[in-house]
């Protein structure tokens, strides 16, 4: 132990007397040679985050002495599937983008068998629904920022099978009995489950090595996930329920090793909410532009889901498939870096372009209009993936709060559409004229606040935006825990500044020739300081005076004070 503390004294010591000249401070990922997440390249994470049990991403250890000052640079651990070269990572990429497909068909299955079934008895069934999951995703970002220990992976997954079993009963029950209360049981139920398998996958997409795999895994999903929508068609009631049962587990088992592995990691870390305080520019607020922007987008969504219904549920094209996957076979062939403010034009075009195409298709169920909202949307998800874990990058604890925030925001955005698309529905057989100013208005409002809130926006520049915050390392945290005994002690028995600093070096292990070059005074004076440290302290030797440090006398140094 002793030899320990010698090792780190110089460390501690140049740290101690350094301390009081200059402020430690933030470093932009930049400042120290890293490219920027945005460009898909894996950042640092806490050394206290590091669990016994593996995981996806771990610290590379550095035993000499000094290391803790550098910055952890995480590397990738080829057991949990990275990186991409090797088999194992083209297996955790399969399993991202089967996640994404499951997910997306499961998307389909409710608004295709479950709401149609409620709107005979319960027509705001889906908006109670759209609310419940924003209500509970905002919970999720507070206790992922209030409380990351509380959020243990096979506890959140054992809910989530419960919630998810339990709500498949209830809601074949409401349907079957036209029971208001039992359906708006069932939905509390069913999105307390579903919105942790969301959680999974979504950690596990953006927990790729990069954002471009983060973009290929979510295009090619959601590609792939329309293209299993047209084979289905509607299910029936029994069939549907089960399947709504059954892939949101599917999709958390297949995230279960790297978003568990990123969730255990995250309760033994300091707690975002603590580190905001230090470093508030290193986290989204809720506030922000992104948020806004998502908002509005998921309007539009919201809109496309509703608007020109088919028997209550959403009439689908049969070409968006083979758009969305051209749009992911342009993400793979273009290699160039960045890339989402040219993915967010394109998404703004096509939705304008559904809004204008909406008034011709009022007088039949023609679904170009639908076609062109929902391909823009597809197209915003792909990008607001590709942010989210791009700032996951440039700062882990945040990855879970934007998620939260993030998906709050789209179901809240999805509510204002879905009921916009509901009135022009119903406005549509006494003559179009009031239908069509709803759309125009929903078109001014899209374009006015791009044009007006977004115009400096850049998806870009707010992930550079996010810094990475300096968090102490497990041994820095130590040496900092035995420095503020050393200090406790000092300050019980009368030491000065200079003596406690000398005090600090010795407690360290170091010797009178390392204290004389390290403050740069004689040997005459570093043994003066020495004899009164000893007189002060009683002690007789630097081995007493380390048995002192390490014996617990802080704890009686701090009540002699305090008395």
């Amino acid at each position: 132990m002793h030899r320990r503390r010698a090792e780190a004294g110089r460390v501690s010591c140049e740290r101690r007397t350094e301390s009081r000249r200059e402020t430690r401070p933030t470093l932009r990922p930049e400042s120290r040679g890293v490219t920027s997440p945005a460009r898909g390249i894996l950042q640092e994470m806490p050394d206290e985050a590091r669990h016994p049990d593996g995981g996806i991403l771990h610290g590379s250890p550095n035993g000499t002495p000094g290391a803790a000052e550098k910055p952890i640079q995480w590397s990738v651990d080829n057991r949990r599937g990275y990186p991409m070269r090797n088999i194992k990572g083209k297996r955790a990429f399969a399993c991202a983008l089967a996640a994404v497909v499951l997910m997306g068909v499961y998307g389909w299955i409710q608004n295709s068998v479950l709401f149609p079934r409620f709107a005979e008895f319960f027509p705001i069934g889906r908006e109670i629904d759209t609310a419940a999951r924003a209500l509970l995703y905002i919970g999720v970002a507070v206790l992922a920022s209030k409380r990351p220990a509380l959020l243990d992976a096979k506890t959140v997954a054992a809910v989530s099978a419960v919630a998810t079993a339990s709500s498949t009963a209830l809601l074949y029950a409401a349907v079957v009995l036209q029971s208001t209360a039992m359906a708006t049981a069932g939905i509390l139920f069913f999105e307390l489950g579903h919105i942790w398998a969301v959680v999974f996958y979504g950690l596990a997409i953006c927990l790729l090595p990069t954002s471009r795999h983060t973009a290929l895994a979510a295009a090619f999903g959601i590609a792939a996930s329309d293209l299993v929508e047209q084979l289905i068609g509607i299910l029936p009631l029994e069939a549907g329920l089960a399947a709504m049962a059954a892939l949101p587990l599917a999709a958390l088992a297949l995230s279960w090793a790297p978003a568990s592995g990123f969730m255990t990691r995250m309760q033994h870390a300091s707690s975002p909410s603590d580190l905001e305080i230090s470093h508030p520019r290193a986290f989204l607020k809720p506030t922000n532009a992104l948020f806004a922007c998502i908002l509005v987008f998921s309007i539009a969504s919201g809109y496309a889901l509703t608007f020109n219904e088919v028997g209550n549920a959403p009439n689908i094209s049969p070409v968006e498939w083979a758009v969305l996957l051209a749009v992911a076979v342009t993400i793979a062939l273009v290699r160039k870096p960045g890339g989402e403010d040219a993915l967010f034009s394109f998404s703004v075009l096509l939705v304008i372009a559904g809004f204008l195409a909406a008034p011709f298709t009022f007088e039949g169920d023609a679904a170009t209009a639908n076609a062109l909202l929902r391909i823009g949307r597809n197209c915003f998800d792909i990008l607001l993936w590709m942010t989210v874990a791009a700032i996951g990058k440039q700062n882990p604890f945040a990855l879970m709060i934007a998620l939260g925030l993030a998906n709050a925001a789209r179901a809240l955005g999805t509510i204002v559409g879905a009921v916009a698309g509901h009135a022009v529905n119903d406005m549509m057989p006494l003559g179009g004229q009031e239908a069509q100013a709803i759309t125009a208005c929903a078109l001014f409002v899209f374009v006015a606040f791009l044009w007006l809130g977004f115009r400096g926006f850049s998806f870009e520049q707010t992930i550079n935006a996010v810094e990475t915050p300096r968090v102490p390392t497990c041994e820095e945290k130590r040496e900092e825990s035995f420095d503020e005994k050393c200090t406790a002690i000092g300050k019980a028995h009368g030491l000065t500044e200079r003596e406690t600093e000398i005090f600090l070096c010795m407690a360290h292990g170091r010797n009178v020739g390392f204290i004389q070059e390290h403050f740069v005074i004689s040997r005459n004076t570093v043994k003066t300081h020495v004899k009164r440290i000893y007189k002060k302290l009683d002690v007789h030797s630097q081995q007493e005076l380390i048995d002192l440090a390490e014996s617990g006398e802080a704890d009686r140094s701090r009540r002699e004070t305090a008395q």
